[in-house]
């Protein structure tokens, strides 16, 4: 146990932890979290590219302030909820059973994966599942613009 006396400050988004790291206050995590959470709402009809833009316009911003921060993990936990939003939001996009199995069979799913096209369970249980993440493979992200922190970091080395 802690016992820092700075530790339960924040100071612009800081905070230091028991090691006398600079870190995220998790205050900064519950914001960045609800944008992430706004950038991928359903309800919104940007191309996908429009969507790709606005998300490195936000990731960057949002890194380049925070690439201070020397204890980096509370954000680097958080990639794979991140991704798993995004492709809830695709597999929204692809709207019903046709479109989705046609989808995926573009992004190379064959044989039984592809009966997570007529699946009725919900989008975010299914953005977890094995197909979608094959599908969608963080590597395809990369590629096609969606970074998430650990890239811009290792980018900027």
């Amino acid at each position: 146990m802690c016992c820092a006396p700075g530790q339960e400050r924040k100071f612009l988004g800081f905070r230091l932890n028991c090691k006398l790291q600079i870190g995220i206050a998790p205050e900064s995590i519950k914001r960045f979290k609800a944008k992430v959470r706004e950038l991928w709402q359903n309800c919104q009809s940007a191309t996908s590219n429009e969507l790709r833009d606005r998300w490195q316009s936000f990731i960057r911003g949002w890194w380049g302030y925070f690439q201070l921060a020397e204890d980096r993990q509370s954000i680097y936990r958080l990639e794979g909820w991140i991704r798993r939003h995004i492709r809830k939001y695709f597999w929204w996009r692809w709207h019903d059973k046709k479109g989705r199995e046609r989808k995926l069979r573009s992004l190379g799913i064959k044989g039984r994966l592809l009966q997570v096209a007529a699946a009725s369970r919900g989008a975010w249980r299914i953005a977890a599942a094995r197909c979608m993440q094959s599908a969608l493979t963080n590597a395809v992200l990369r590629t096609t613009g969606f970074f998430m922190p650990s890239d811009l970091a290792a980018m900027n080395r």
